[in-house]
């Protein structure tokens, strides 16, 4: 058996690998995630351990949360570093500045854009052996009119020593020459990100809170070890403030880096998921046909003594061979995508530093067991087709139809795809991944086996049009229809690819409509002030708006996180918004169901009507409230207003917020007109108070949304492009199917052939069956994914999304796309079957 095993996978190696390329596609996606992710953490712990290496001991505030990431904690005061340097051991202890919030002008008068790294100011530290930042080029700066420039922005944006640039923290601009050029470590950058270093007092005054460092560097005296400074210094320490170790220090900080980075392991890993999924039902395809031509072979070798384990046994075999061939294949494939993706990371400015790719045997192990588990999963069911042939079969002209009833199928399609109904509600409701991921396979894998019911007078209809070609079209809407089986199978794995297509355009235009109507029905403000990215901004531009006579109210709108605790219940951590309650009035429209916001300038909350359900609260109740700050503080629920997707779930006072929050940086600012006022006017007030702070933007209502529609058209437009990987796995599949089919009917071709159909018409109907083939996977592809969006749409209501629109525009893109993939797919199966030589063919078995 081992030997027919062996001649069977050389007699069609082609088609077998051309099935493979489907899993190897997926497994590369795998395989280059985890080098990816392996080859990024080795780079960023010797980055921050070569940065931390003259650093004993680290004093930060501790993490408020218990998921807090390192930007997240408090401030240590001025104090502690005056406690610091008198601890027996401490050599020398310095303050040190992290604002991630800074802005920097270039010359040229345009912001540094922040679509990538963002922008720190920082302090350099001269002379302390603690300073991560080592001077290259120039000198150390002094005073607020001299700053230094880390290497990768000098060279990027073409910068040089002299050149005048505005630096922006927490006030005004501020206008500095350029004396120095900086590395991080050994590398020219941290993660790409822009490191504005001013002197110490300069840089506590433009990045920092007043009288506050964002952590203290300690470095010990000779012969004593950091485990015991940090010890020591612990001891000294205040409440909400802690002490590690350089070591650990460098460890976190490369642990922040990589957590941002994560998305690219988790976007990989999906991706490779949806691929396999499309592989399977290639694979799944591919050996059906393969068994079913091999009907008599098999049924020769039940007669001459295999058992129907040996038959099993082989076909598996077969498909383990190809599982680990693919997954090879993957492996290696991986890791150059691996490199491809890094070099787009620094494409994209992310300033990835050099370093060695990281390749574990685990990868490797991960890549075959998932690979060769696929694969086999997708053969299991042909395998046990074959095992079932009966030796009599050997005596048959051909082999036994292939169609039996299908209401056994249906019934299981239908209970399949009910399953998968239910945990994709199940999912949406409780915003579980991997229960919308089941539903989502399992709706798929239902629809696939209930579409052969409805996949003859589907096709027939699809293909109508196409009888006007003649013989041609006619035999193909037959071919087409011949099989619902195989067409439905084949058709599957377009399905899956155009589903998510369908189902992220529908979102996207529900979104966007969503976001038009929101606009209508929520903000009451004529402008709205933002950075590029909603990034946090100096509070200094509304002390500016406030005295420009054209503008009647103004709204700062602060945000800041705590965890929510009700009736001893700890709910999470949540986003809160620091308002004034006077002036909400006037820039949204705040419908009060209960209660009154007046409460808020007392210490409460106010409340949507959707997080006062999922918190089960009422007006009159109290929310205890973990602020980073200044900890625990009971907030009364003052008022429950009706959803307001620019309100959010949560606000309180400023005043509420002054207290518990130390930033005073500011999200948005949303501003009135007064009553009379010219809208060029105001535009011209605005412009005047702004003219200091570049980069704020503003934007009126109709702006706004149309600039919102463009970031979601961004977003679709890159899930899309990586969902062509599935489609191009599904035209694989078609081709694979239809070349199959050419060598399983060589004797019907050439009759055909023979009795005076043309090689051009025979063209034509292969073309004819691929095309239709095509079109009923789009067709069962946009149906379901319409259906998905609608879900997504409803689960995401309380979000925002309150609008359900079809994008009936790409869907008829989409139909196009697909029947002309399906011409493209026939190319070569139409060739391969118009070379046939009639006699050959007829002689065939």
């Amino acid at each position: 058996m081992l030997r027919a095993t062996v001649r069977s996978l050389l007699a069609r190696k082609l088609r077998l690998l051309l099935a493979s390329f489907a899993v190897l596609l997926g497994i590369s996606f795998v395989s280059g995630a985890f080098v990816l992710t392996d080859s990024l953490s080795r780079v960023f712990d010797n980055v921050f351990g070569d940065a931390s290496a003259g650093t004993s001991v680290v004093v930060q505030g501790t993490k408020p949360f218990n998921d807090s990431s390192n930007d997240e904690r408090e401030p240590v005061p001025n104090a502690v570093l005056d406690t610091v340097r008198k601890v027996p051991g401490v050599e020398s202890a310095v303050g040190s500045i992290g604002d991630p919030g800074a802005t920097l002008i270039l010359p040229n008068g345009k912001t540094l854009s922040v679509n990538g790294p963002p922008t720190i100011g920082t302090a350099y530290q001269a002379g302390s052996s603690a300073e991560p930042l080592r001077i290259i080029a120039g000198k150390a700066p002094v005073g607020l009119s001299e700053v230094a420039i880390t290497g990768n922005t000098m060279k990027d944006k073409q910068l040089k020593l002299g050149d005048k640039v505005g630096v922006i923290g927490t006030g005004e601009e501020q206008t500095a020459t350029i004396v120095g050029v900086t590395r991080f470590g050994a590398t020219n950058s941290l993660a790409g990100a822009t490191l504005l270093a001013f002197d110490p007092p300069s840089a506590q005054k433009l990045f920092g809170t007043p009288g506050t460092w964002t952590t203290i560097k300690v470095v010990a005296q000779p012969g004593v070890s950091d485990s015991d400074l940090r010890a020591r210094v612990e001891k000294s320490l205040p409440k909400k403030v802690e002490a590690v170790t350089g070591k650990t220090y460098g460890e976190q900080q490369a642990d922040d880096i990589q957590r941002g980075l994560r998305f690219f392991n988790i976007f990989l890993q999906v991706f490779a998921g949806i691929a396999l999924f499309v592989g399977m039902f290639l694979i799944f395809n591919t050996f059906s046909m393969l068994v079913a031509q091999r009907a008599r072979e098999l049924a020769l070798m039940r007669a001459l003594g295999a058992s129907r384990g040996q038959v099993l046994r082989s076909v598996l075999l077969e498909s383990v061979v190809v599982g680990l061939v693919s997954s090879l294949g993957g492996f290696g494939l991986g890791v150059l995508l691996a490199e491809g993706f890094r070099s787009l990371m620094n494409a994209f400015g992310l300033g990835i530093p050099q370093g060695a790719t990281v390749i574990q045997l685990r990868t490797l192990v991960v890549c075959l067991v998932v690979g060769v588990t696929v694969t086999v999963i997708a053969a299991m069911v042909p395998a046990r087709r074959a095992s079932r042939v009966a030796p009599v079969q050997a005596l048959r002209e051909s082999g036994p139809a292939e169609e039996r009833s299908l209401v056994r199928r249906g019934s299981a399609g239908a209970v399949i795809t009910l399953l998968g109904v239910l945990a994709l509600v199940g999912g949406l409701s409780q915003e579980s991944l991997p229960l919308l991921g089941l539903g989502a396979v399992l709706s798929f894998v239902g629809v696939t086996v209930i579409s052969p019911l409805f996949a003859r007078p589907v096709i027939g209809a699809l293909a109508s049009p196409f009888t006007r070609l003649g013989i041609a079209g006619v035999l193909g809407r037959g071919n087409a229809m011949r099989s619902p089986r195989r067409t439905s199978t084949t058709a599957a794995a377009l399905m899956i690819g155009l589903a998510l297509v369908a189902a992220i355009s529908t979102l996207g235009s529900s979104a966007k409509k969503s976001v038009v109507q929101t606009v209508n029905d929520t903000l009451g403000a004529d402008y709205v002030l933002h950075t590029s990215q909603y990034s946090e901004f100096s509070p200094a531009p509304a002390e500016a708006l406030a005295k420009q006579k054209d503008l009647a109210d103004i709204a700062v709108f602060r945000q800041a996180q705590a965890e929510v605790t009700v009736k001893g219940e700890q709910k999470g951590k949540e986003y809160l918004q620091g308002v004034q309650p006077d002036a909400l009035a006037a820039v949204l429209k705040l419908d009060v169901l209960k209660g009154s916001l007046t409460g808020l300038n007392e210490g409460g909350v106010a409340l949507s009507k959707a997080t006062a359900r999922s918190l089960g609260v009422t007006v009159g109740d109290t929310l205890t409230l973990n602020w980073a700050k200044t900890g625990q503080q009971q907030n009364p629920v003052a008022a429950i207003y009706d959803n307001n997707q620019f309100a959010g779930g949560y606000l309180v006072s400023d005043g509420t917020f002054e207290k518990n929050v130390t930033t005073r940086k500011v999200v948005v600012i949303a501003l009135k007109a007064a009553p009379g006022a010219s809208a060029d006017s105001v535009r011209g007030s605005i412009e005047t108070a702004l003219k200091d702070y570049p980069n704020v933007k503003v934007e009126d209502q109709q702006q706004f949304v149309k600039q919102q529609g463009k970031q979601i058209d961004t977003f679709l437009n890159v899930l899309t492009g990586l969902l062509v990987l599935s489609v191009v796995i599904a035209m694989l599949g078609i081709i694979n199917t239809l070349a199959l089919s050419v060598i399983e009917r060589t004797r019907e071709l050439g009759l055909l052939r023979a009795v005076g159909l043309q090689r051009t018409q025979l063209k034509r109907m292969i073309r004819v069956e691929s095309v239709v083939t095509a079109l009923f996977g789009a067709l069962l592809g946009i149906v379901v994914g319409v259906v998905f969006g609608y879900a997504f749409v409803t689960s995401l209501h309380d979000e925002g999304v309150t609008e359900f629109a079809v994008p009936w525009v790409r869907i008829l893109e989409v139909l196009v796309i697909a029947a002309l993939g399906g011409v493209l797919a026939a190319a070569l199966p139409a060739r391969r079957a118009a070379r046939l030589k009639v006699l050959d063919a007829i002689a065939a078995e």
